[in-house]
């Protein structure tokens, strides 16, 4: 097994629009594309919908949180990483056509190109000696692509101290919420990458793209036969890196998307269900790139987790992207 790494995720928090609405009531307003039945049985009842919130809007208040409650001084922030699912996420736009920060995808000039919510991030946190970069496309991966990166920095710059990654999505208004039989709800989550940090110290990343899927619409029935072999294939993987069986694994943190796909990938990896956290399946649906980092919050505050324990995460994003990471809390 590899040396431990020197970085861990010290501190989460989340951001969640207030409007609640539940599995019919999207269906009765026309923004679900199959039957409330069918999503009910999959595990869903409630998402969050977001109003006049922008997608900055949220990552600000997950971001301004993670810094109230956690201990690390705004000071010692030596990065901010941002990364966004949806490709709407990675511009200045509120999801109804207009926002109070300026319009990309309403151009009125080529400057609007240049203009980031990473940047808008920086400055309303009052961050000004945190560089920024911005992650996208890797759809629901995205947040797992700044962990990993967070602990690369860590590792490779001695006198970086702490990274903050944000992620945050909004869904375009009135546009369908179930996607590839999953329920999806806006929100977004903020986390600190710390040096020398042992509480959820990353042990082990790993990710698998397969560009060949790009057009998620077009061929849907494609990247879902594709799915469980690919995630069968890469939880193995990571496990072997880390120097680990599944039985290791105190608890598996996941995406959520649908119960029923957890029920047949457990029984692939040979994971039993009541060591997979699903909780927030219902109560929360799909928030894109927030899942897993909000699971791991709430299991933490249900008591669930304790001191050594090895603890595996995994998502997938259209794109197509399989991405795992087994952290040690």
């Amino acid at each position: 097994m590899r040396a431990q790494s020197t970085a861990g995720i010290h501190s989460i928090a989340e951001y969640l629009p207030p409007r609640v609405a539940s599995v019919r009531e999207l269906h009765d307003r026309g923004l679900l594309r199959g039957s409330p039945e069918t999503l009910t049985s999959f595990g869903f009842d409630t998402v969050h919908l977001a109003g006049e919130e922008t997608n900055i809007d949220m990552a600000i208040a997950a971001a301004e949180r993670v810094l109230e409650e956690s201990d690390v001084d705004r000071n010692d922030i030596g990065m901010i990483l941002y990364a966004a699912a949806l490709s709407s996420s990675s511009t200045l736009w509120d999801g109804n056509g207009g926002s109070p920060h300026g319009s990309v995808l309403q151009l009125d000039s080529v400057p609007d190109l240049f203009k980031y919510p990473a940047s808008v991030l920086q400055t309303e946190l009052g961050l000004p000696n945190a560089p920024v970069v911005g992650i996208n496309q890797l759809g629901c991966a995205s947040i797992f692509a700044a962990l990993r990166m967070a602990r690369a920095l860590i590792v490779a710059e001695g006198e970086l101290r702490a990274v903050l990654c944000v992620s945050s999505d909004k869904f375009p208004a009135g546009r369908h919420r179930d996607l590839a039989y999953n329920l999806v709800s806006d929100g977004a989550c903020a986390t600190i990458v710390r040096r020398g940090d042992r509480i959820n110290r990353i042990v082990e990343c790993t990710q698998i793209t397969k560009g060949a899927l790009w057009d998620s619409e077009a061929i849907e029935n494609e990247i879902i036969a594709a799915y469980f072999p690919t995630a069968t294939a890469l939880i193995e993987r990571t496990l072997a890196k880390a120097g680990l069986e599944m039985d290791d694994i105190s608890l598996v943190i996941p995406h959520n998307v649908s119960l029923r796909s957890w029920e047949i990938l457990g029984r692939l990896i040979k994971c039993p269900p009541e060591r997979i956290y699903t909780e927030n399946i219902a109560r929360v649906g799909h928030t894109i790139a927030s899942d897993n980092l909000l699971n791991l919050r709430r299991a933490t505050e249900a008591g669930m987790i304790e001191k050594g324990d090895y603890l595996l995460l995994f998502t997938f994003g259209y794109g197509s992207n399989w991405a795992c990471m087994i952290v040690q809390h």
